[in-house]
């Protein structure tokens, strides 16, 4: 369901969040996603118990250099206006999740990595980025797949509002497991040189 004035509009509890996983996905890695993203969240205006990036030994203009953010993407090999797309208000989110091929049926194509996000003003684009899996994984609006001749996990994600009976999209990702992780790895590692 899409509203023709760009903003991306769907279900409220679309039968894909509630697809069965195996009990083997609730493993050790899983609680280290749920505690980084979600609980130690580098967004410190969302929990309590939030972990700025600051304090694993990031400089404060980290985000303006851009090594971080490059080595980030890298990872997941977004591409910006390929893999990646960001906008600056919700109107635009249909034509970003077009943009990345993540329309109506997004869950089912699994194939590559890919985000679009709409991002608050507050946040840079990988914060922002953090801000909406952190709601996707805290509101339930997850799904999880298991990827052909791999051990890996891919996650499809979406975070947004409640909107007339339905749901106004403002974030829809597929991202494998191992990408979370590495992010988390990379963070917590502290400052890159020349970063």
């Amino acid at each position: 369901m899409a509203d023709s004035n760009g903003f991306e509009l769907t279900e409220k509890n679309p039968r894909w969040v509630k697809k069965k996983v195996p009990a083997s996905y609730a493993d050790d890695d899983l609680k280290r996603l749920v505690l980084f993203y979600v609980i130690n969240t580098p967004c410190d205006d969302l929990s309590s118990s939030s972990i700025p990036i600051r304090q694993y030994g990031w400089n404060s203009d980290v985000w303006q250099k851009g090594k971080l953010k490059s080595k980030l993407f890298e990872v997941a090999s977004l591409v910006s206006n390929n893999t990646f797309v960001s906008v600056k208000t919700i109107d635009k989110m249909k034509e970003a999740c077009r943009n990345v091929r993540l329309t109506e049926r997004f869950y089912k194509n699994r194939q590559e990595e890919r985000i679009a996000i709409y991002k608050p003003s507050r946040y840079n684009e990988f914060m922002a980025i953090c801000y909406h899996i952190r709601n996707a994984f805290a509101h339930g609006r997850l799904a999880m797949y298991s990827i052909k001749n791999s051990s890996d996990v891919m996650f499809v994600l979406e975070d947004g509002l409640n909107y007339n009976g339905g749901f106004q999209v403002r974030s829809r990702m597929v991202l494998k497991k191992s990408t979370l992780l590495k992010w988390i790895d990379i963070i917590e590692k502290g400052k890159l040189e020349d970063s």
